[in-house]
């Protein structure tokens, strides 16, 4: 058995990044040439912004033909993928929308009430090697927040999110506006901003909340009182004093929360992704964006 990991992939298909970008090109036979000896037990951990499940549609909670076909087209890959969310990802269709506001506005006003139940469930949630996931496909999985999991005998702790940075000119909130002219006339008006749409292009969930910190606390603590380590991390932001390396401020809930987590939680290795370079900061702590790299 094999572990891999890789940074954000951003979707399906390469686009504005570049080549590098697109899960259905970063893990082809051409570019992962290592899968042709590779079974379902062996792995490729992506470490956010996975980007497959993305999608907004006001009609239906279901997944859009080219996702589904990509979807399929990874699980029909020898190995098994996981991936913790990053912030490009739709975490109502992931995880369930709770938004009941959202739910009841113009904004999903066409959406059958039988699409909205299934929309407010997410993707089924199951346990899974010691923690629990969202199930995309059988073998392409979402590690929850906080849980450790026992894969192939190493244990790692997922703990996924990240602030985005695309946000500098503000959310637009459908559920504070009347109807959809005056949205998308307000929408317009602010074209060539950096502007997300909340529900469409963005979601709150891309930080953790206080009793997913909380979680991941108590399970660390509960895991090292019975072992001597947690064999890796896999996160998609960085630990604040690793942000500050890079030039980024690193003042948000999360990051302050995974330098807190740092200090005293016993691990082997970090991995993270998020900030689109491939660097090895230390024996500890790696930051990887295209390149694929065996760590077990």
């Amino acid at each position: 058995m094999a572990i891999y990991v890789t940074g954000d992939t951003h979707g399906i298909h390469p686009y504005g990044l570049g080549s590098v970008d697109g899960f259905m090109h970063r893990l082809s036979t051409t570019v992962f040439p290592e899968q042709k000896q590779m079974t379902k037990e062996d792995y490729v951990i992506i470490l956010g912004d996975f980007g497959g499940v993305w999608y907004t549609d006001r009609h239906s909670s279901q997944e859009s033909s080219e996702e589904r076909y990509a979807l399929d087209w990874l699980e029909s890959k020898p190995f098994t993928t996981l991936f913790v969310p990053g912030n490009h990802e739709n975490y109502d269709r992931l995880m369930g929308c709770y938004d009941e506001r959202l739910l009841s506005s113009w904004f999903f006003s066409a959406m059958p009430e039988v699409e909205k139940e299934k929309l407010r469930h997410g993707y089924p949630r199951k346990p899974w090697h010691g923690g629990y996931v969202r199930q995309i496909r059988p073998s392409v999985l979402m590690l929850e927040r906080g849980d450790i999991f026992e894969i192939d005998a190493q244990y790692c702790f997922a703990f996924g999110g990240a602030q985005s940075h695309d946000i500098s000119d503000g959310i637009l909130d459908p559920t504070t506006f009347p109807d959809e002219t005056r949205f998308k006339k307000e929408y317009q008006r602010r074209r060539g901003e950096l502007v997300r749409v909340r529900g469409l292009s963005w979601w709150a969930e891309e930080l953790p909340s206080a009793e997913e910190m909380a979680h991941g606390r108590e399970t660390i603590q509960t895991f090292l009182s019975n072992h001597e380590r947690i064999d890796f991390v896999f996160t998609h932001d960085a630990p604040a004093s690793d942000k500050v390396l890079f030039g980024y401020e690193a003042e948000d809930p999360l990051t302050l929360y995974l330098e807190e987590l740092r200090h005293w939680m016993r691990y082997g290795k970090w991995f993270y992704g998020h900030l689109h370079q491939n660097r090895r900061l230390s024996d500890t702590q790696f930051l990887l964006y295209e390149q694929i790299v065996r760590i077990h």
